[in-house]
């Protein structure tokens, strides 16, 4: 189960480095969504307001700090989740948590319906990956303390 869950977050992770180079790379693809979702006008719209070059500012560093999350995130995974460390199971609950759970939130609640779509993906295949191996994390305390109730 754990090989599986790690092939499973690989492929989360790939896919959130792609979403994070796009905000990078392309910042106006995943704006455009937001924008209309959020004040109800075209990112053409901001662009006539003088708006867009600092969201597309915004967006870059935004992608550029989710790729290093991602990064970090990838580090842990290769390294002591692989072993069934608990610590590193913790530590991508809390950062796939952080990033996946709360961009899904805010997007439904602005209701863009692009990127909410995006972050569900996301975050399902997060927690499949993340819940799949949670026996083999959490299995040796569950025997421990059974056998410290039965003494």
């Amino acid at each position: 189960m754990l090989k599986v869950a790690v092939i499973i977050l690989v492929v989360m992770f790939a896919y959130a480095g792609v979403y994070s180079l796009m905000c990078i790379v392309a910042p106006k693809a995943v704006l455009k969504s937001t924008v209309q979702a959020s004040t109800e006008k075209t990112l053409d719209d901001a662009q006539n307001d003088g708006y867009l070059k600092a969201l597309t500012v915004i967006m870059r560093n935004l992608g550029a700090l989710a790729l290093a999350g991602i990064i970090a995130e990838l580090f842990i995974l290769l390294t002591a989740f692989r072993k069934a460390q608990k610590w590193a199971w913790v530590a991508l609950l809390i950062a796939g948590s952080v990033g996946w759970l709360s961009g899904l939130i805010i997007n439904i609640a602005i209701g863009d319906k692009t990127n909410m779509i995006l972050h569900l993906i996301g975050a399902v295949v997060f927690l499949v990956g993340l819940l799949l191996p949670v026996k083999v994390f959490f299995a040796k305390e569950v025997a421990e303390t059974r056998e410290v109730e039965e003494a």
